[in-house]
């Protein structure tokens, strides 16, 4: 059976999710475990959309318009921590981070 084909709202997710990715490379390496729980429960979170059907396209248009404003301001120079909701400390700790692993207290 042939893959399935990615339709042009599933880039725009994937382009998203890559770009929080780079953002979080950006902050300090320390800071970084803090992060990826972050974007990770933004992403899953069920209220957050990690329930969402394909097809509803107002609700994931909604998310991504939310999505970039959020990297626009998370981005900036200045921000250099951000504080993790309590159900996203469930982030396994096996990840390396690009850079290494120095400063991360192993």
């Amino acid at each position: 059976m042939p893959p399935r084909r990615v339709t042009g709202l599933q880039r725009q997710v994937f382009a998203l999710y890559r770009r929080a990715l780079h953002l979080v490379q950006s902050k300090p390496l320390e800071n970084r475990p803090a992060w990826f729980a972050f974007v990770s429960h933004q992403f899953r979170h069920p209220s957050l959309g990690g329930g969402l059907k394909r097809k509803d396209v107002s609700a994931i248009e909604h998310l991504l318009r939310r999505g970039d404003k959020m990297i626009e301001t998370y981005g900036s120079p200045g921000v250099k921590n951000v504080v993790v909701p309590e159900e996203a400390h469930d982030w396994p700790q096996n990840w390396v981070a690009k850079g290494g692993k120095e400063g991360l207290g192993r």
